[in-house]
């Protein structure tokens, strides 16, 4: 028994290395300097992950993403890659050195240890390709476009690449760059410019959110009513829950609704009860009070269905319950079919023990994710242990 057990350790840590291996290298257990020197000395960029442990998308990053062939043989080359968490040791530092705000931040740096490149957010292997290769580019890099904002150029075209570019490296300047572009332009909100105003409005006080709420109907013809809608909701959401205080002060959190979104208040409030509960593990109340959430606002909402559903298909085990989830999982793909809701409903159709149907929706969200460009790791694997 020793022997097996010896053997499945040796295997498990030859995996783990043939993943680095055929991925991204990452400097381990190396101080900052030294990551610094080695890429001196070695005349490589560096490729630094700002993570956090707590971080869903960094987790998927680091899944799905780093230990990809291609990503390995695209970046090896040219960087030193490390990952360091950003809430711990000397991360703290440079999380605060850097203005690492957000999870995952991606920091380029040339060989002399000067940043010249910012991004972030979890993102499919080939877009992780790109913006690493745009990074070795002078003329992509955020660092020398912010020099040239900042010494006064004011064209059009590169104010506009600028607020794309500002925005992605979460810079302070995006905003006021904006304006700059919307008065050269004598504030036309064509298609174009519409889509540029949406792309960067991440604050209900930024200028920009102004903008879209004058214009909301213009906003609707060019991005549909559900994208503009969802938008709103989010950032309204996100400014409820910082004044809610993580559940301390739910008052708070229904007066932000109710001055933002006052015909989206009960929703909302109800919403974020949920999110309280699911936040505190107590699924033994979220039960009760996400089915009655389910059947009184989500009927025509298959995106909300779809969350209930996957919720309920994580964390429960009976039967009743289960076939309680598919109902609405199933709703939201008659609603809204696409890869997210039709992976729900194909685990919920495996943890009930029918395969067949499992394999069905399984293959379906499969052909709709490779539409999409997303990763379909997870599908793929699922679908493997239904064959």
């Amino acid at each position: 028994m020793k022997n097996i057990l010896s053997i499945f350790f040796c295997i498990c840590i030859a995996l783990s290395a043939f993943s680095e291996e055929s991925g991204m290298h990452f400097e381990h257990d190396a101080s900052w300097q030294q990551i610094l020197d080695k890429a001196k000395k070695e005349n490589k960029f560096i490729f630094l992950d700002a993570y956090a442990s707590w971080c869903g998308p960094c987790k998927w990053m680091a899944k799905e993403v780093f230990p990809k062939p291609e990503v390995g043989a695209a970046i090896n080359p040219n960087y030193i890659s490390a990952k360091i968490d950003m809430e711990k040791g000397e991360g703290l530092e440079l999380a605060k050195k850097f203005n690492v705000r957000s999870y995952p931040t991606y920091l380029f740096f040339n060989p002399n240890g000067e940043l010249v490149h910012r991004s972030l957010g979890s993102m499919p292997a080939a877009d992780f390709i790109e913006l690493c290769n745009n990074s070795l580019k002078p003329e992509m890099q955020f660092i020398t476009l912010k020099n040239k904002y900042e010494n006064g150029e004011r064209d059009t075209a590169f104010l506009r690449n600028y607020v794309y570019a500002s925005n992605n490296a979460q810079d302070s300047t995006t905003q006021q760059a904006l304006i700059y572009f919307l008065n050269a332009v004598q504030q036309e909100l064509s298609p174009e410019n519409i889509v540029l105003i949406s792309t960067v409005t991440n604050s209900i006080h930024d200028p920009s959110y102004a903008i879209l709420q004058a214009n909301k109907n213009k906003f609707i013809d060019v991005l549909g009513k559900k994208t503009v809608e969802t938008q709103q909701e989010e950032l309204v959401w996100y400014e409820a829950k910082k004044a809610g205080k993580k559940g301390t002060d739910k008052a708070a959190f229904k007066a932000v609704i109710q001055q933002y979104l006052p015909e989206k208040t009960n929703l909302l409030c109800a919403e974020y009860e949920l999110s309280l509960l699911k936040r505190a593990d107590n699924w033994k109340s979220y039960l009760p009070k996400a089915i009655l959430f389910a059947d009184k606002y989500c009927q025509n909402d298959a995106d909300r269905l779809n969350q209930i559903a996957g919720n309920l298909w994580e964390n429960y085990t009976a039967k009743t319950t289960l076939e309680k989830a598919l109902k609405y999982a199933l709703r939201s793909v008659k609603l809204d079919s696409n890869y997210e809701n039709n992976d729900t409903v194909a685990r919920l159709y495996a943890k009930l023990n029918n395969k067949k149907m499992a394999l069905k929706y399984a293959q379906t969200s499969l052909s709709l994710a490779k539409e999409m460009g997303v990763d379909t790791f997870s599908i793929q694997e699922l679908i493997d242990s239904l064959k």
